[in-house]
């Protein structure tokens, strides 16, 4: 779909830089500087919620932070920070933009919309509601845009704005344990088959449906090996019982569009891979794509769109290893933990068991009710049958 004029000059010239960077041998995905450091809104990231920006956008704001040298990984809206403003407090100490900021562009694509009704009662519009067809649950009405509605949003580093809070330390937020869990997830449940026997290469072979790369000591760095793996494990995913990426199931082999468009894709989902779990891949892994450069730059340069949608679908491929691989151990073991949490719960409130005195007491009790009851009868009938042979003196005394 044609997009606006607008989106489309800034898509091209963004191109054009990444083109001139790739050229030069240093191209955005290879940035080290924001490994572990995924982008976030500055707002939300404010409140405690965690609202990462994804793919496109990712994409677009991981290029301006290595032009500009912006150190923050939190961007907010003008908008968005005039609403961080406080009553009664001078301008000068309230969060604003920094005087000379220029934004960046990022983009929202909206491809749905919540069909909405006058309320009868109160003139009001309402979202419509309608059944879910599958669960029969009501829920509100939607339609699908098609073209999708795209706009256009201005937002500010961290750096350009003041008085705001400083930005947490990254480095403490994902230690070396939890990143090689991660990865060593990704690595133990890929669904490609991993050997790593090689001795001076990696790939993935399509007709094996296998990854093959060199075995992790041969690597000069832990974040090498993972980067290398990541890489080759997001070209498996093209295969056809997957995501069926012509890159895979149609190739034109080396030095092909085809070829260079996938190559793209899984070196960008690298990228994003390592701005969420913090893994660095190094410049040895850089040395072993180097001849890719030349194939990407004139992929982009023919048709600037397509550095765009490669960043689309590496998120999608990036949100698949994660759904299928990474994340699928950690929801085992978390619920291990929570069921171990539950069954130590119920230990700590289980009755104790009760102890002997109070057995014995129950056997006491019993012999002391029969002394009781016994005698009590007839001592009863006794009484009754003197009184009833007493004269009216007596009965008036029994009243």
């Amino acid at each position: 779909m044609p997009l606006p004029p607008k989106i489309q000059e800034e898509r091209e010239a963004l191109a054009k830089r990444v083109v001139e960077d790739i050229r030069l041998g240093k191209p955005f995905f290879w940035d080290s500087g924001h490994y572990g450091h995924p982008h976030r809104n500055l707002v939300a990231d404010l409140q405690g919620k965690d609202m990462k920006y994804h793919g496109i956008n990712n994409m677009m704001l991981t290029v301006a932070a290595d032009q500009f040298d912006f150190k923050d990984t939190r961007w907010a809206t003008f908008n968005q920070v005039k609403s961080l403003q406080k009553a009664g407090l001078p301008f000068e100490k309230q969060p604003h933009i920094k005087k000379g900021a220029k934004g960046i562009p990022i983009e929202y694509w909206q491809y749905t919309k919540t069909l909405m009704e006058k309320d009868p009662k109160t003139g009001k519009l309402v979202p419509k509601i309608e059944p879910d067809p599958e669960t029969g649950r009501m829920r509100p009405a939607v339609r699908r845009l098609n073209p999708p509605l795209v706009r256009r949003y201005i937002v500010f580093n961290g750096d350009q704005i003041a008085n705001i809070p400083p930005e947490r330390p990254h480095d403490i937020t994902i230690d070396e344990k939890d990143r090689n869990a991660a990865m060593e997830a990704m690595i133990a449940n890929s669904e490609a088959k991993v050997r790593f026997d090689q001795t001076d290469q990696n790939f993935y072979r399509v007709n094996e449906d296998c990854v093959h790369v060199m075995p992790r000591e041969e690597f000069k760095s832990l974040g090498a090996f993972y980067g290398t793996v990541a890489h080759e494990i997001a070209h498996s995913t093209g295969a056809e019982s997957r995501m069926n990426r012509e890159g895979i199931t149609n190739s034109d082999g080396f030095g092909g569009p085809i070829y260079a468009k996938e190559e793209l894709r899984a070196e960008m989902t690298s990228m994003f891979l390592g701005q969420e779990y913090g893994v660095a891949p190094g410049k040895e892994h850089y040395e072993n794509h180097v001849a890719y450069l030349q194939s990407w730059a004139e992929v982009i340069e023919k048709d600037p769109d397509e550095l765009f949608r490669a960043a689309a679908e590496a998120q999608k491929i990036t949100d698949y290893i994660k759904e299928h691989m990474i994340e699928r151990d950690m929801q085992k073991v978390q619920t291990k933990n929570d069921e171990h949490v539950a069954e130590m719960a119920a230990r700590t409130v289980e009755p104790a068991p009760q102890p002997e005195p109070e057995k014995a007491k129950k056997r006491d009790f019993k012999p002391i009710h029969r002394s009781i009851t016994i005698p009590d009868k007839p001592k009863r009938k006794r009484r009754v049958a003197v009184r009833r042979t007493t004269t009216d003196k007596t009965k008036g005394m029994s009243r």
